[in-house]
């Protein structure tokens, strides 16, 4: 035979294997399982299924809770900005206002020192005329005082000596540089 042909014969051969007959010896091996797996169904639903479903239950209360008091905290927080920020906004207003207030006040008290000074300055003023003026009467007193004196002790020399005409030229001149000696000397 040739190889080939028997290589081809061999493959259409078909094995004819009965499917159905396995179907009842896979179910009676497969029975205890399915009996274990229903027990094991059962437990978890009484003994595990409501546990965990109350444990889910709680859980997704408390989240809700918190869910809200994050909310109401959120709303409260918004309202305490709103009041924080309008509390900076009064304390800003009264800020200025008391700085308005202390200008008016410092320009008042600086008006008020410039008019004292002013008046200070004019009674300075007027006490230094009168000064000068009492000064100027005292100056002027004893100006002609001396011119007195001057004048009496000019007058008795010439009495007193009869003298020529160049004498008496003389003592006038001379009495004339000590008249103006004393009118002029700085006090």
């Amino acid at each position: 035979m040739n190889p080939l042909r028997f290589i081809l014969f061999v493959s259409t051969e078909t094995t004819h294997l009965p499917m159905f007959d396995l179907v009842a010896q896979t179910f009676i091996q497969m029975g205890p399982y399915l009996i274990s797996f229903g027990v094991l169904v059962f437990f978890f639903a009484k003994f595990l299924y409501k546990p965990v479903k109350d444990i889910l239950r709680t859980r997704a209360e408390t989240i809700e809770a918190d869910i809200k008091d994050a909310a109401e905290n959120k709303a409260s927080a918004e309202e305490l900005k709103t009041l924080y920020d309008q509390k900076l906004r009064d304390i800003e207003i009264e800020r200025n206002a008391i700085l308005d207030d202390a200008r008016k006040e410092a320009t008042v008290r600086l008006n008020q020192i410039l008019g004292e000074a002013k008046t200070e300055a004019q009674i300075t003023r007027e006490r230094a005329k009168r000064d000068i003026a009492t000064e100027q009467e005292r100056v002027k007193t004893e100006i002609y005082q001396a011119i007195v004196d001057i004048s009496t002790d000019m007058a008795a020399k010439l009495v007193s000596a009869s003298i020529d005409q160049q004498t008496q030229d003389k003592l006038f001149a001379e009495a004339m540089d000590e008249l103006e000696a004393t009118a002029f000397r700085p006090y």
